[in-house]
């Protein structure tokens, strides 16, 4: 249980982060999309209308990420889950090559499924309401990769 706290603790901080900086660009009337026509343009103009933020986010990869998707009896693929309104705004997300796993061999077996494996992260959403930028932390189930499982068999 800790193991894994600890690898999700950098993205809630991330998210935290990120929020801390949402929240002062929206007290101070900044946006990263248009104002609709109607709305007030921002009052205090002596705030920067961009702010450049940079995450170094070091971790040691052991190369191993693609080469285990494929070497899996359960192969998967990734394709990218893209929303322009939500930060990230791009999350991987791995699709399941098979309906079934393979054997040693490398040929499909029926005895036994290929399911997505499924981990919640957390993502931050935003969206105007009026002309007020709002700002809200949700949860989001993400495939990270694919698992062989017995099949449930209905009597």
């Amino acid at each position: 249980m800790a193991a894994s706290m600890g690898a999700t603790m950098p993205h809630f901080t991330l998210l935290l982060f990120a929020l801390g900086v949402s929240t002062m660009l929206s007290a101070h009337g900044m946006s990263t999309e248009h104002p609709k026509k109607d709305c007030q343009p921002p009052i205090d103009l002596k705030f920067k209308s961009v702010l450049n933020v940079t995450v170094n986010i070091r971790r040691k990869s052991l190369g191993l990420e693609k080469d285990v998707s494929k070497r899996s009896l359960t192969p998967w693929y990734y394709s990218h889950d893209i929303d322009n309104n939500r930060f990230p705004s791009m999350i991987s997300v791995a699709k399941c090559r098979h309906a079934q796993c393979l054997d040693a061999q490398g040929n499909l077996d029926l005895s036994v499924n290929s399911v997505p494996i499924k981990q919640e992260i957390l993502v931050l959403r935003w969206k105007m309401i009026g002309c007020t930028p709002s700002f809200s932390l949700e949860k989001q189930m993400v495939n990270v990769g694919c698992t062989c499982v017995r099949p449930i068999y209905k009597m």
